[in-house]
């Protein structure tokens, strides 16, 4: 048995993917036998001079105040938290990161798009640059999110990831690009794996939902981070075809905006017919489920993380058929998907379980 810390972004208070996939790599790593619990870090964004001169212009009063819209039920992701993700105590900066970190053999960083800049703020500290010496560092499933490195222009940053990573015991990425960029960026070798959600068995999923608050069977759901107007007269088009009224499973419809139990969420997508999603993680428990699934594509989101598993799944992208103003397509499971995936499946436990008792 090792002792074991991983490292992404289960922190999040409105990512229902973000904290599923966090606790489906612990659950897997705790059934390789191992001690397990997530470094609670989450990297503060550095102010920039032009983010210091807005804080100081709206104190003097020469500024408004962003106003933001609040949703309601944030807790539903700590109460998820609490019951499957186990973690240390805070980690607020690198030194304590350091120090916390020392008290593990081994620290995992991954999945989701944690090696991306855009979105884990502290690069070195997600590249593992504040685990000390003696610790063995491992990557699962870690993504850069896009098909390029984002920071190419930054010779100084690329070079330190680059001598970080040359540390690392194993390094595997969940998108085929990553391993591409490990090699041709930075100098190292790399394996393809697939997303923990897509890794864990039905035993993970049942336990999640054994519970699921007023759950109930829908026809049709939709979970788009990036809706608009378009998207929703959309929904009623595709809705209309079979009379069906599309649900949102990312908030309840309620007169102040509230997120749904992860349990909930969870059931929903499982429970359904059809699943309408921008989503990454979405997509993959919906195809995962057997759902008819109907794909918005989002660059913004990285689209390069799609489209390598749709190759590796052998999913296919076809036209909806459907006159919609929002860009849509229908994804197809071959005859294949079931094979491909015990087959990616064994692979990436022989790469982690390799990874975790080497």
């Amino acid at each position: 048995m090792k002792k074991v810390a991983i490292l992404n972004f289960q922190y999040s208070t409105h990512n229902y993917g973000a904290v599923l996939q966090a606790a489906a790599l612990e659950h897997i790593c705790r059934r390789l036998g191992h001690e397990v619990q997530h470094l609670d870090y989450m990297a503060k964004q550095r102010v920039t001079f032009k983010g210091r001169v807005g804080q100081a212009l709206r104190k003097l009063g020469l500024r408004k105040t962003p106003s933001h819209s609040r949703v309601a039920n944030e807790e539903a992701f700590e109460s998820f938290r609490e019951m499957f993700i186990s973690r240390t105590k805070k980690i607020r900066n690198p030194s304590e990161f350091s120090s916390v970190a020392k008290g593990f053999d081994i620290v995992i960083v991954g999945s989701d798009q944690v090696w991306r800049p855009a979105f884990a703020k502290d690069t070195i500290g997600f590249f593992l640059g504040h685990v000390p010496d003696g610790v063995d560092r491992v990557s699962y499933a870690a993504s850069f999110g896009t098909a390029s490195w984002e920071k190419s222009g930054d010779a100084v940053l690329t070079d330190q990831v680059s001598k970080e990573l040359k540390r690392f015991k194993a390094i595997s990425c969940r998108e085929e690009s990553g391993v591409e960029i490990c090699r041709d960026v930075f100098g190292v070798e790399a394996e393809h794996v697939l997303d923990p959600l897509l890794l864990v068995g039905d035993e993970f999923f049942e336990s999640v939902i054994s519970n699921p608050p007023e759950c109930s069977a829908e026809n049709i759901v939709y979970y788009k981070l990036d809706s608009t107007p378009d998207f929703q007269e959309d929904l009623l088009r595709i809705a209309s075809e079979g009379g069906d009224v599309p649900v949102n499973i990312y908030l309840k419809d309620s007169l102040t905006p509230e997120y749904r139990e992860v349990a909930d969420w969870l059931a929903l997508i499982r429970n359904a017919e059809v699943v309408v999603t921008d989503s990454f993680h979405c997509i993959c428990l919906s195809l995962r489920f057997g759902k008819e699934v109907i794909f918005c594509p989002n660059e913004h989101r990285g689209q390069a993380r799609l489209d390598s598993l749709f190759k590796q799944l052998e999913i296919s992208v076809e036209p909806l058929g459907i006159d919609v103003e929002t860009p849509m397509f229908k994804l197809s499971r071959s005859d294949r998907f079931n094979e491909a995936l015990d087959k990616e499946r064994k692979k990436a436990l022989t790469f982690l379980s390799g990874a975790l008792d080497g």
